[in-house]
């Protein structure tokens, strides 16, 4: 035992002949500070610089993007529009031609009724003079008939008498 503390005094002396890991050295800061400013240096102009470029040109080609798709938007709107108001007007177009052609054929039907019913008128005093001049015919026959009858009636009475 004695033997294993004298192993571990003689690692503490060397523990304490060594420097100290936690303790900073002004020339190990000052190289530490000189290599961080060479490697910003190398990287701003090797990797941040071109890559800020890209994203720059990125960034402006979205929003160019952007500006395109709004105007495209707006144009699709006014195209929207203008079709509807087309569609409007047409449709109302459409309306005044059916209500034309009602009136065209409300007119063309009432004159199809005015004339069959001037014919009808026609054909009924046609008729009428014709019953009437039937009527004055089979009178006058009926007459004669009556003449005839009585007549001979007449010639029948006096032969008998």
């Amino acid at each position: 035992m004695l033997a294993n503390m004298m192993i571990l005094d003689g690692v503490g002396d060397l523990l304490k002949s060594l420097p100290d890991p936690m303790r900073p050295y002004p020339g190990q800061i000052a190289i530490v500070i000189v290599l961080v400013g060479v490697l910003t240096l190398i990287l701003r102009g090797s990797f941040f610089t071109p890559m800020m470029a890209l994203v720059d040109e990125r960034d402006r080609q979205l929003t160019a993007g952007s500006d395109t798709k709004a105007n495209a938007a707006a144009l699709v709107e006014s195209k929207q529009k203008d079709y509807e108001a087309r569609l409007k007007d047409l449709r109302a177009q459409a309306a005044a031609h059916r209500k034309s052609l009602a009136e065209a054929a409300a007119k063309e039907r009432q004159a199809t009724v005015d004339t069959a019913r001037a014919q009808a008128t026609t054909q009924r005093k046609d008729a009428l003079a014709k019953l009437a001049t039937q009527r004055e015919a089979a009178k006058a026959d009926l007459m004669l008939q009556v003449d005839q009858l009585a007549d001979g009636m007449v010639q029948h009475l006096l032969k008998q008498a």
